[in-house]
C-alpha cells in the first residue's frame, strides 16, 4: 500500500490518471478525481471504493479557477489535509499554426497552464500549514525544445516546466515539495493515433516511472530512460537538424 494516502489528482478519468488512482487507491486512502467526464469518474471512483479508498470525485474543467479551488477545499475538508497533488490534466493540438487559429492554442495554453497552476496552488496554504507534500504537474519531453508541428504544445509544456521550477525554489525548506514529470510516448487514449513515436512505453510502466519519482521528490525528471539522455542532445542540436528528426505533426486535437 502507498505512504501516500491523500491524493488529489487532475485528469483522473483515463490514461496516466486513471493509473496513478489505481496505484495510490487502497485501504485507508482518500483520492481526489478531477475530470470533465462525470460518467468515467463515477465508475472508476466505484472501483477504488471497492478497493476500500474514499473518493471525492470533482467533474469539472481545469479552466475555471473558482472550480478547482472548491475542489482543492472539499477534498482538504474531507481528507484532512493532503499529501500529493498530480496536475495530470493536459491536451493536444492539431497542426493549425498555418491557419491562423488562435482560439485553438488559446484553449490549449488554458488547459495546460492555467489548468495547471489552478490545480496547485490552491492547495499551497494546507501544506504549509502541515510542512509536508508534493506538489506534482505533468509536462511532456517536448517541454525541453520547440517541435515543429507542436509549437503550442511545446511551449506550454515549457511554461509548466519554469513554473513548477520556479514553485520548488519559492517552496524551498517548508517541507513542501514542486516538482515536474516529463514523460516521452506513452501508450494512453490520447497517442492512439500518433505515428513516428520513439521509445513508447506502456501505461503502467509509466504510472511506474512516475509514482518511483514523486517518491523520491524528484525535481525535472524525463523518462524513460532513452528520453532522459536524448534530453541532452535535443537541446543543442540546431534547427535545421529537429526540423528532420521531428515526428510528423498532429493531425486532430485530443484531450
Amino acid at each position: 500500500m502507498s505512504q501516500r494516502q491523500r491524493v488529489f489528482i487532475t485528469g483522473g478519468s483515463s490514461g496516466l490518471g486513471e493509473g496513478l488512482a489505481r496505484h495510490y487507491a487502497g485501504p485507508g486512502a482518500v483520492i481526489g478525481l478531477v475530470a470533465r467526464r462525470a460518467e468515467l469518474l463515477a465508475t472508476l471512483a466505484a472501483e477504488l471504493e471497492a478497493r476500500g479508498a474514499t473518493v471525492v470525485v470533482c467533474a469539472g474543467d481545469v479552466r475555471d479557477t473558482a472550480f478547482m479551488a472548491k475542489s482543492a477545499a472539499d477534498f482538504i475538508a474531507v481528507a484532512g489535509g493532503v499529501d500529493l497533488v498530480v496536475a495530470n490534466a493536459g491536451v493536444g493540438l492539431a497542426d493549425t499554426v498555418r491557419t491562423g487559429d488562435a482560439a485553438g492554442v488559446a484553449w490549449l495554453m488554458e488547459v495546460n497552464v492555467i489548468g495547471v497552476t489552478n490545480t496547485v496552488l490552491p492547495f499551497v496554504p494546507a501544506m504549509l500549514a502541515q510542512k509536508s507534500g508534493v506538489l506534482c504537474a505533468v509536462s511532456s519531453f517536448a517541454g525541453h525544445r520547440a517541435v515543429p508541428g507542436r509549437s503550442a504544445y511545446s511551449a506550454s509544456k515549457a511554461a509548466v516546466i519554469t513554473f513548477m521550477d520556479g514553485l520548488r525554489m519559492d517552496l524551498h525548506g517548508t517541507g513542501v515539495h514542486a516538482m515536474t514529470l516529463c514523460p516521452g510516448y506513452v501508450h494512453t487514449p490520447m497517442t492512439a493515433e500518433h505515428t513516428g513515436m520513439i521509445f513508447p512505453i506502456a501505461t503502467d510502466a509509466a504510472v511506474d516511472a512516475m509514482t518511483d519519482a514523486i517518491a523520491a521528490r524528484q525535481g525535472t525528471w524525463t523518462f524513460p530512460w532513452q528520453m532522459r539522455l536524448l534530453r541532452h542532445l535535443v537541446v543543442r542540436v540546431p534547427e535545421a537538424v529537429m526540423r528532420k528528426l521531428a515526428p510528423p505533426p498532429r493531425k486532430s486535437s485530443s484531450t
